[in-house]
Parts: structure tokens; C-alpha cells; sequence
């Protein structure tokens, strides 16, 4: 499978300009999304990051069910990782003036100063995104930096994808993610809250939000649960416009949305469409429908 990584600005400014055309109520979202997308692609030349692992290492892992973070050596650049927390909180209160002014000295927290960036990153890098807002609360960051837990979570991940997303491509040129089969991404362990059904022939690719790694599971079966049960297995979609689904499992209620691209007929980016079909979380939740849970359990 092709990795898609990184993308081309031009296409996505396309594809955001189609969604706002139809919704003007995203473009506030969309624009803190190409600004924090930009700051990502312009530290990637900044970032060195080597597979030590050996093929049949990687596969071995796979085939138990271990993603790959959990067991690999990986280290991050604390300065690195400074400066872009520092440069996201410039770009996010730019693209959304209504952020808080204490935006700008998030970089400044405790957590990120020097001799405690590298504790904070072996604590928090395997995170879930419910594990990270918690660790916010506990360390108790919101009252101290004057910065929502969920904009602090947004910003700590946003600056990891950079190193998470190489790591996914360096092991991409090493091995394919052909024998993973697992709703939770082989590369960082996040839960898959996306797919799309390859135009080409429609298999069902997961898509990882964190790293962008994809990975095809099959269709007829939960990738949160293992079900196979095809009466419990089924899909919906907004009237008029069937390439956008919701797949749901009646036995654990979880829900995955799902762009079909051989419908569309073209591809697209998920992140994009991620934040484009939040109504379909909206009408997934009305339904009775829970988001995938964050939290990975390893064999």
C-alpha cells in the first residue's frame, strides 16, 4: 500500500475550499487545521529518525499484535519538540484570535522547560487521548497555564505527529502493514477512528489520526471488537450523500465513520474529511452509538 504521508498543501486547500463552499460554518476549524498542518510540514526536515529494527523484528511484532512504539527505542528531540509547541500556540492563536493570550506561554509550563521536556515525553508519547487529558488533570496544567486541558492535549499531539509520522514512513520502506490486523494503529498504538474504502478496489483501510499510517481490515467484521456476526454488523449514511458512512457494531456499539472513495470516484484526504463529517459523529451518538475507545490493551 502507497504511503500518502506527507500531503500536498495544494490538494488540501482544494478539498477544504469544497467543504467550506458547502458549509461555511467550518472555516474556523479548517483554517486552524492548515495552520497547524503547515507548522508540522515545515519542521519535517528538522527531524531525524532511524528504523534500527530489522524486517522480520517488525513482522514479529505484528504478528503478535504489538505496535511497534511499544517495544522500539524512540527518542525525541526535546528542543526540537519545544520549539514546536512554541511555533503551534503562535499558529493556532493566529488562525482562532478567540484563544486564550495565555496560549502564547503554554511553551513556558513546567512541563516543558528544560530537564523536564524528556520526562514528560517518556511519560506521555504512548498515550491515549483519554490517558493525556487525565495526566493534564492530575498535573493540574490548566489552572497553571491558563489553557483548556483539551487545547494543551491538542498542542502536545500535534507536535508529536511530526516525529510519529516518520517513524511510520521510515518503517513503511522496511516492511508493508499487510499481515497487521488490529483496530489500533501498528505504528503508535491509537485507535483508528476513521477508514475509507479504497477506490481502486474497496477494500476498507483504517487510517491512523496521530501517524497517518493506513492499514486494510476487512470489512465484515468490527475492528473494535472482532465481531463477525453479520446481523450486527450494518451501515448508514445522510441522505443524499451515500460515500460518506457511519459503520456500527451492535454487539460492543461502536461506531466508525467511513469515506468511500470508489463511490467518490476520487481520493481524498481523512484527515480533512475527519473534521468535514463531524455531523456524522453527532447523528452516530444520537443513534446509541459510542466513539471508539482510546485505550489500547496489549497481548
Amino acid at each position: 500500500m502507497e504511503c500518502h504521508y506527507p500531503p500536498s498543501m495544494e490538494s488540501i486547500n482544494r478539498e477544504i475550499e469544497a467543504h467550506i463552499h458547502k458549509n461555511k460554518e467550518l472555516a474556523q476549524i479548517f483554517e486552524v487545521y492548515k495552520k497547524v498542518l503547515t507548522v508540522q510540514l515545515n519542521y519535517l526536515d528538522s527531524i531525524n529518525i532511524s528504523v534500527d529494527l530489522s524486517e522480520d523484528e517488525i513482522k514479529d511484532y505484528f504478528r503478535n499484535g504489538q505496535y511497534l512504539m511499544s517495544r522500539q527505542k524512540f527518542d525525541i528531540n526535546g528542543n526540537l519538540y519545544k520549539k514546536i509547541i512554541f511555533s503551534l500556540c503562535k499558529a493556532i492563536k493566529e488562525a482562532s484570535p478567540g484563544a486564550p493570550d495565555s496560549l502564547h506561554q503554554l511553551s513556558d509550563a513546567e512541563e516543558f522547560k528544560d530537564g523536564n521536556i524528556e520526562k514528560l515525553l517518556d511519560k506521555v508519547k504512548l498515550f491515549s487521548k483519554r490517558e493525556l487529558e487525565e495526566f493534564i488533570i492530575d498535573r493540574e496544567m490548566e489552572r497553571r497555564t491558563g489553557v483548556s486541558g483539551e487545547i494543551i492535549a491538542f498542542v502536545i499531539f500535534s507536535a508529536l505527529s511530526p516525529f510519529y509520522s516518520l517513524n511510520m514512513k521510515e518503517t513503511r520502506k522496511k516492511v508493508d502493514f499487510s499481515i497487521w490486523r488490529r483496530g489500533y494503529c501498528p505504528i503508535c498504538g491509537q485507535t483508528a477512528v476513521i477508514a475509507k474504502h479504497r477506490i481502486e478496489d474497496g477494500a476498507r483501510v483504517l487510517h491512523c489520526w496521530l501517524c497517518h499510517a493506513e492499514w486494510v481490515y476487512p470489512r465484515l467484521e468490527c475492528p473494535y471488537c472482532d465481531n463477525k456476526e453479520q446481523k450486527q454488523l450494518r451501515f448508514f449514511y445522510v441522505p443524499g450523500d451515500k460515500s460518506r458512512q457511519v459503520h456500527v457494531c451492535e454487539k460492543c456499539k461502536k461506531y466508525l465513520k467511513t469515506i468511500d472513495m470508489k463511490i467518490m470516484q476520487k481520493n481524498v484526504s481523512l484527515d480533512v474529511e475527519a473534521i468535514a463529517t463531524g455531523y456524522l459523529d453527532i447523528v452516530a451518538k444520537r443513534e446509541g452509538y459510542r466513539a471508539p475507545d482510546e485505550t489500547v490493551l496489549l497481548n
